[in-house]
């Protein structure tokens, strides 16, 4: 961007984001705006390359599963630079992949049961069915590219990314507790994954919104709340990570049911640090290239 006070005049012309959280801004770094919650997000990536390497070991070979990944990482790294920068630009970047990632979510829900085309789909399974429809990757590309529109067209209705990411959310919720407890090939592992999931998601949701209640979500207020000490925010970030991580195993559990069915798909891997869930076929490797 050429010498520093380029950089500078380039920064500062560009447009405020239209939400400041509780964190006092640039109370540890003249360079972070909000460093807490910006060094929050950036495990979220290292989570999601985690999964991703854990699933190429096991189950997750199908491209739905790069994607979700994909996605997820890249949430980590727009909300850092979200809250780095707190600017308009830098919140898309972490606000639309959140919307991005809905959408990738609602097709593992959809399409868990469909046949495929490449080798893992020639698995036979009584189960299995044709893909949905033809028009449902298109139609979420679609609602993806009019959320983008709409996002840019109205940049200072923050109530517009609500809108559009709150309903998806609770149907995910539902949804998945529905088929983990009441749907005829539910299992103690889905069920597991589950609770695992609403407790993480819903328990920084709570610490969210009671952070937002007490401070808002239109700057600092003046500063000196006491809860700008309890960054509430960096804890949502957490539990949104871990939750987003088992929700996505949770939706390879049931692929994996689909595939192979319930007896051969279970629970194990992760490490002493990193105790999570990796979703595998129990046939192993020699087996699993050979189909």
């Amino acid at each position: 961007m050429g010498p520093p006070d380029t950089w500078a005049r380039w920064f500062d012309s560009l447009a405020p984001s239209n939400v400041d959280w509780c964190e006092a801004n640039y109370a540890i770094s003249p360079y972070v705006a909000e460093f807490w919650n910006a060094m929050s997000s950036v495990p979220m990536t290292g989570v999601a390359f985690y999964g991703f390497y854990m699933g190429r070991r096991h189950l997750r070979y199908e491209p739905r599963w790069g994607m979700a990944w994909f996605m997820l990482g890249i949430v980590g790294l727009g909300s850092a630079l979200f809250h780095a920068t707190l600017k308009h630009a830098f919140q898309a970047c972490d606000e639309l992949p959140m919307l991005y990632c809905n959408l990738v979510f609602i097709y593992l829900m959809l399409e868990e049961k469909s046949a495929g085309r490449s080798p893992p789909w020639r698995v036979k399974a009584a189960n299995l069915k044709p893909p949905r429809k033809r028009w449902l990757a298109p139609l979420l590309i679609a609602s993806g590219v009019v959320q983008t529109a709409c996002y840019f067209l109205y940049p200072h209705v923050y109530e517009l990314f609500l809108v559009y990411y709150v309903p998806v959310v609770a149907w995910l919720t539902i949804e998945s507790v529905r088929r983990a407890w009441f749907a005829p090939d539910a299992t103690p592992l889905t069920r597991t994954l589950v609770k695992l999931a609403l407790t993480f998601y819903l328990g920084g949701a709570a610490l969210w919104i009671f952070e937002n209640t007490v401070c808002g979500t239109k700057g600092e207020m003046g500063g000196g709340w006491w809860m700008q000490a309890a960054h509430l925010h960096a804890f949502w970030h957490a539990g949104a990570c871990m939750g987003t991580y088992h929700f996505i195993e949770f939706c390879a559990a049931r692929r994996g049911t689909a595939l192979y069915g319930s007896e051969r798909v279970s629970a194990g891997g992760g490490t002493m640090l990193m105790p999570l869930y990796v979703i595998h076929d129990q046939t192993g490797d020699g087996e699993r290239k050979r189909r």
